[in-house]
């Protein structure tokens, strides 16, 4: 289910230490965020059994109004144009 139009977007995305494609993605979004004025959370999920069966082998994996957008590596303009979509 999309978020309402007027609902701020967070994209949470998930990372573990040591995780050089989290590295990438973060280069990627901690310029792609401001650009979009898109809060990004990051969420570690080292330690965290849950978070560590759901989550491993697809870091990093971004989810914005709780459908993931990527896993692996960003796709810029996709997630472009979902933020705009979701913002109309």
């Amino acid at each position: 289910m999309d978020a309402p139009s007027d609902a701020p977007l967070t994209l949470d995305v998930y990372t573990a230490h040591g995780c050089c494609l989290c590295d990438d993605a973060r280069a990627v979004l901690d310029r792609l965020g401001p650009e979009l004025d898109l809060p990004v959370t990051w969420i570690h999920i080292d330690g965290d059994p849950a978070l560590e069966a759901r989550w491993r082998t697809e870091l990093p994996a971004g989810v914005l109004a709780g459908r993931k957008v990527f896993k692996y590596r960003v796709d810029q303009d996709m997630l472009r144009r979902r933020v705009a979509q979701l913002r109309a």
